[in-house]
Formats: structure tokens, sequence, C-alpha cells
């Protein structure tokens, strides 16, 4: 029996940070994935409409077509409509998956995201995606 979206992935939200961090423990069938989105977004709502989102997808089974599209069409134009203008989301990957990350369709998507002020960038380090997701909440404190 394949694991339901919630025993896939670990949500919590660290409150003296701001940030809402969703980490994979393991693939899910991909048929799951509008359930994992409803699930971030409700614990983003909760949150107090949370925009700073780390996504660890170390675990994650990178770009099946069906996760791709996911993540392009959910959330970078539905997440922007729910939670507010502008989401900065810092995904954390493998080194192995650098490659998919620096491609030339890759970058064409995170310019397009940007249009909608979703502001996904990737990471091989979660050290280096706190950094970045803190100095832009600082910024937009500022």
């Amino acid at each position: 029996m394949p694991a339901s979206p919630a025993e896939s992935l670990a949500i919590t939200y660290e409150a003296e940070e701001e940030v809402l961090v969703g980490r994979w423990r393991r693939n899910h069938s991909d048929p799951d994935l509008p359930e994992v989105f409803e699930l971030l977004v409700e614990a983003a709502l909760k949150a107090g409409h949370c925009r700073f989102w780390l996504l660890d997808l170390r675990e994650r089974t990178w770009h099946p077509p069906t996760f791709q599209k996911w993540f392009d069409n959910l959330l970078s134009q539905q997440v922007v409509q729910v939670l507010g203008r502008p989401v900065f989301l810092a995904c954390v990957a493998t080194e192995q998956n650098r490659a998919d990350i620096e491609s030339i369709a890759t970058q064409v998507r995170l310019r397009q995201q940007a249009q909608e002020e979703f502001y996904p960038y990737f990471f091989n380090n979660e050290g280096a995606a706190r950094d970045w997701l803190l100095y832009h909440r600082q910024q937009e404190k500022a």
C-alpha cells in the first residue's frame, strides 16, 4: 500500500525564522501530488500566510513529468494567489541533480515564475537555502 501524502511529507513551521519546511521522507505516487500541495498551503495559511518555504527534495525522485507539471503549475500559479506575493521557495536538492537545476529549461522556468512573483531557487546545501530565505524575509521587512 503506498504511503499517503501526509506520511510521505513532513511539514513543520519554524516560527522563529518564519519559514515553512516541507521534507519528503520518500517518494509517493504522482497522483497524490495535488494532496501534497493542499497540505503545504494549509500549513502556510495556519502559519499566517507564510510565504517563505524550504522544500527538501533530496528524498524525492527528481523531475518525473507529473512532478514537474505540479511544481510549475500548482506552485507558481496557485500559491501566490492563495498566500499573496511574493513567495520565496528554497529547494534543497542533491548534487546529482545539478545538471537538471542548471539546465536552460529550468532557467527559463524560473524567469517565467518570477513574473508571477514566485521565486523558487535551488540549493544543494540547506544552510545556504536558509540564509537565502532569511535574506529575503529581512528585505521585505526593511
